[in-house]
């Protein structure tokens, strides 16, 4: 979904002996943050199956008339007031399961989970056919994150009322929600089968296929949830095209879904952030850098957009403000491996070698098979004398990537500092015998070379 922003690592400009110039190991492509981004999904809502008003022709009696009174007040969102209506009338009448459903809605309305859960299992020991109560248990349980129970509850109202989509709907976020995505998929399908106007289904449906790879039918999914829904919701299922259209590569697209759930929704920080991953991508760098720094400014907790805005700042040869972004991004996720790396190499080229080294060890603790650090971890110590420990690293890198030339030609330079020539040659022949067949490393190539033949003379 996201894309890939490559960056190399430092070169050191010291000279050791023979002329020969440490090499810089090129870092793996640094990847944008992995963002926690909101689901991006609809929960399809419980129906409200409760009676608005007295059924015509039909006498009332107390109970009745006080529930019909908490109906009314549920309606305006008086859950509590509602509540207390329920309860007379079930004080009236213990046998009235639509009261006890109907106050298991209010409850839940204000979050009270656990008295809607034993307030609905209550309407169904009365009425155990009611299909709408074991779909609404199925959402609070789902809501308790209590999966199994609530896919129980879910096939339990399916089975009754087979026809009403709502209990697939939510069957299908309880499958996905359990990893079970297949089966999810399948709930979705048959949701639209039954309800082909439900833009929601089409939204989620397209999240679960964009997890599988379907990209191309995911992105079918979100614009027919398009051209079923505008508003806030478009927005969202337009966000969510982006995403899909960037990972499928197809930059314009991803750009222009981007800009319309930015229009739509000018005050959503992930519609900006996608609209950020989309324009780097493309190579707005300038336009990409804005998006970022609106994200930061209407939701300062995202902070990872701190190390993209490092990412293009750095480009930009704003080196200060890159490394004050990547120690930003670094406040927020301490561990971020390429964040370290990154500010470590800024901090080489500046020659706080100090800072580097601290840098590409906190680098290491998230990532310690990283090749690239390891070698530049080496590179910032031989710099700074500390010849054994560099020689540890680099030792270290050949043995996590044996055919990596690089390591070799650093062990050569740090063997010469310490006089080991024939720990240089054997070094160095092995750097020759890797390198000499690409291309860039044809100057080191040859200056290895040269160092060969003044050491075995």
């Amino acid at each position: 979904m996201t894309s890939s922003f490559s960056r190399c690592s430092v070169a050191l400009l010291a000279m050791l002996c023979f002329g020969g110039q440490l090499l810089a190991a090129h870092a793996h492509e640094a990847k944008p943050a992995a963002k926690k981004r909101s689901s991006h999904r609809h929960r399809a809502s419980s129906p409200q199956i409760i009676p608005q008003k007295p059924r015509s022709g039909v006498q009332t009696g107390e109970a009745e008339s006080l529930y019909y009174a908490g109906v009314a007040l549920h309606t305006k969102g008086n859950y509590a007031e509602a509540v207390e209506k329920f309860k007379a009338a079930l004080q009236k009448r213990a046998d009235f399961p639509e009261a006890r459903h109907a106050m298991g809605l209010s409850l839940a309305a204000q979050g009270a989970l656990d008295e809607a859960i034993h307030e609905y299992r209550a309407a169904l020991s009365v009425q155990p056919e009611f299909a709408a109560i074991h779909n609404n248990l199925g959402v609070a349980l789902s809501e308790k994150g209590k999966l199994d129970e609530a896919i129980e509850a879910y096939r339990y109202a399916i089975r009754l009322q087979p026809g009403n989509a709502a209990p697939h709907h939510n069957l299908a976020l309880a499958l996905e929600a359990k990893d079970e995505v297949d089966g999810a998929v399948e709930e979705y399908r048959e949701t639209l089968r039954l309800q082909p106007d439900n833009a929601t289904a089409h939204n989620n449906l397209g999240l679960v296929l964009q997890r599988k790879g379907l990209l191309d039918e995911a992105i079918g999914e979100y614009r027919a949830a398009l051209r079923l829904q505008a508003g806030p919701a478009a927005a969202l299922y337009s966000l969510n095209l982006s995403a899909a259209l960037l990972a499928k590569g197809e930059l314009d697209g991803a750009i222009g879904s981007g800009r319309t759930a930015v229009r739509l929704q000018p005050q959503n920080a992930d519609a900006h952030y996608n609209l950020g991953l989309a324009l780097k991508a493309k190579g707005e760098f300038d336009a990409a850098l804005a998006a970022f720094r609106e994200v930061l400014k209407l939701d300062p907790e995202q902070g990872v957009a701190h190390y993209d805005v490092a990412q293009l700042l750095d480009r930009a040869g704003d080196t200060d403000g890159a490394i004050g972004e990547y120690r930003a991004m670094l406040a927020y996720r301490p561990t971020h491996a390429s964040s370290q790396e990154a500010l470590a190499v800024l901090l080489q080229k500046k020659g706080d070698l100090d800072g580097a080294i601290a840098a590409y060890r906190m680098a290491l603790q998230a990532s310690p098979k990283n090749v690239a650090v390891q070698n530049n971890l080496g590179v910032a110590l031989l710099s700074k004398g500390q010849v054994d420990e560099a020689l540890t690293a680099f030792r270290t890198a050949a043995s996590l990537q044996p055919n990596d030339p690089v390591a070799y030609f650093n062990l050569g330079e740090a063997f010469i500092t310490q006089n080991q020539r024939g720990d240089a040659i054997q070094a160095y022949r092995s750097y020759v015998k890797l390198a000499e067949a690409q291309p860039d490393h044809r100057d080191k190539v040859d200056a290895a070379r040269k160092q060969l033949a003044a050491l075995e003379r």
